[in-house]
């Protein structure tokens, strides 16, 4: 059991059903520092729990207006779906939170949001040879103090810009945001399971998660590259809401970590009824797919980052299902493709013998070869599963590396180092005349 005299250490307790000895962690730090919300949330929690139900409610729904004044709209809606589940009302504050940070909004600027505070002081819990019924008096009293003091915080100030939710209006803000699920995921828990198909997205309103790629090495060891952590606020696992793609990583939690879930049925079923939710998901979830590959795309990633934008727009979308042919040996190329999901296999005919060439995943990118050497595709390359992919048109790609030279540079090595190795694989399937299978 985490009995750490923190705010931290509070809300592990919280999330244990520790509710007497959390309180009894909290109470002195908001005491001492009345504007820490965790320790007002965690105190006003307890109350609920230890029979204060009206005023611990109260103090929950200003709580959560606290959040949403200090730049945590993700937090602030899990208070309010946790509220809902108490008995309070979730609406009043999906309301506020739709009002601040929705496209109508004065307040939302273009700034990265602040990360998470951290917590504020380690005080000396009170004594277990204190009576709880002073514990709760006591309690009662920090609450207090720490509601007056939200309502003196300056709240004029920007707030940021939130992925999708900031280009609705007030009113799909909130319908998007009573179709959201709160859920609390154990330390390790996997989230989302790599190869598998996706069914919802997720925004992180406490804790962190990693994302790790696990590759099996086809024969070769088991490695597993961490791709990233991410902290309150960020959002994953979007790929599911526009493909049927297997999930191109692993996602777990570090830390006990509470969730924000939309299923893919909830938004298909929102967008029916507000299309324009449909058409800003497909925007949104297009946009994500093209910025995540450029970070980890040995062509794309050297694109200054203030830049990237200008490249993105230039990429469309495309899914192949497993067994589809994506290019044809000795057809014109199309253009430059990059994997975001999924995978391919590069295959080449010779006189009825087919030699496998590469099977490439996500990040990788094909249909180089022919549009750096300027003739036809020298190989095959079919889905070997539902693959999502990005594409860069022939005509798009000439434009894109006059303006973006890294484009060409990157585009060019990699289809020189193909190159190479392609001619070596072929020269070892001549010599050896042994057909190499195709699975």
């Amino acid at each position: 059991m985490d009995t750490r005299p923190d705010s931290a250490g509070a809300l592990e307790l919280v999330f244990l059903g520790e509710y007497e000895q959390a309180l009894r962690i909290a109470t002195p730090i908001l005491e001492a520092s009345p504007s820490d919300l965790n320790a007002w949330y965690i105190a006003a929690r307890c109350l609920v729990e230890l029979g204060e139900t009206e005023l611990g409610l109260k103090n929950l729904e200003h709580n959560a207006v606290a959040y949403a004044h200090a730049g945590r709209p993700v937090l602030a809606l899990s208070r309010a779906k946790e509220l809902e589940a108490l008995g309070g009302k979730e609406d009043k504050i999906t309301k506020i939170v739709a009002r601040l940070y929705s496209s109508s909004s004065k307040r939302v600027a273009e700034l990265d949001p602040e990360p998470p505070p951290l917590p504020q002081g380690v005080m000396e819990p009170i004594s277990g040879r204190v009576a709880l019924s002073q514990v709760v008096d006591k309690a009662k009293q920090a609450v207090a103090v720490a509601w007056g003091q939200s309502l003196t915080e300056d709240s004029s100030g920007p707030l940021p810009f939130v992925p999708l939710w900031s280009a609705l209006s007030e009113e799909d803000f909130s319908a998007l945001a009573r179709s959201l699920e709160r859920i609390v995921v154990k330390p390790d828990e996997v989230i989302i399971a790599q190869n598998v198909v996706g069914d919802a997205m997720f925004a992180i309103a406490e804790g962190e998660v990693e994302v790790m790629r696990i590759d099996d090495g086809e024969g070769a060891p088991t490695t597993t590259v961490l791709l990233a952590r991410l902290a309150p606020g960020a959002f994953f696992g979007e790929m599911s809401l526009v493909s049927a793609a297997p999930r191109a990583a692993e996602v777990r939690a570090s830390s006990t970590c509470v969730l924000l879930r939309a299923t893919k049925q909830a938004l298909e079923e929102l967008a029916t009824k507000e299309p324009q939710i449909g058409d800003m998901l497909v925007a949104f979830c297009h946009a994500r797919m093209l910025e995540n590959v450029m970070r980890v795309s040995p062509v794309l990633s050297p694109v200054p980052a203030s830049r990237r934008a200008e490249v993105i727009a230039r990429f469309g979308t495309d899914f192949k299902e497993s067994g589809e042919v994506i290019i044809a040996q000795d057809e014109e190329g199309l253009g430059l493709y990059v994997i975001v999901s999924g995978k391919v296999l590069v295959h080449k005919n010779m006189g009825g013998k087919v030699v496998q060439l590469a099977t490439l995943g996500p990040g990788d990118l094909f249909g180089e070869i022919s549009l750096i050497m300027r003739r036809k595709s020298t190989a095959t390359v079919t889905a070997v599963e539902d693959t999502a992919l990005l594409f860069l048109p022939r005509q798009e790609f000439a434009s894109a590396t006059r303006e973006y030279p890294e484009l060409l540079k990157g585009a060019y090595d990699i289809a020189l180092d193909r190159e190479l190795k392609n001619n070596s694989i072929l020269a070892q399937g001549r010599a050896s005349e042994v057909d190499i299978v195709l699975v």
